[in-house]
């Protein structure tokens, strides 16, 4: 695993870095400055990518490259740009489904309000048996 970047609190700053792209993001809170960083990476990514397409594209021109060479770019542009964002997210034991707001918003039978949704149902059961009571169980009335 390496690692890309790395998330820090000093003194009541948050601050995150990734050498990799020289870029460091300091704020008042963790969740600004993560998604500040992830607007600038994804910003400077989709430009690099875009780049490489056009440098390609230029490339095939003085026969430098070849044109599935530019298809290549072009369907990881697309596949990484034209995608809704989505991640599996695991807090404890459970596993939650995270789509960005685009996505939220096209699934929002599945997300109601929430910005996570439970992958795995536990009232499904095979014998209709969530909340169900359990017999010789005196329940007050």
């Amino acid at each position: 695993m390496n690692e890309i970047g790395q998330l820090l609190e000093n003194e009541g700053q948050y601050e995150f870095r990734d050498p990799s792209r020289n870029l460091v993001v300091r704020g008042e809170h963790p969740e600004w400055v993560l998604t500040a960083a992830a607007e600038v990476i994804g910003n400077t990514s989709k430009l690099e990518a875009e780049s490489l397409v056009e440098e390609l594209s230029t490339m095939v021109e003085f026969e430098a490259a070849t044109e599935i060479e530019v298809d290549a770019a072009k369907y990881a542009l697309k596949e990484r740009f034209e995608i809704v964002p989505q991640c599996l997210v695991t807090l404890g034991r459970i596993d939650y489904k995270w789509a960005s707001i685009e996505g939220r918003q096209k699934l929002a039978d599945q997300f109601g309000s929430q910005t996570v949704s439970r992958v795995h149902d536990m009232s499904l059961t095979r014998s209709d048996s969530f909340l169900a009571n359990e017999d010789g169980v005196d329940m007050p009335e």
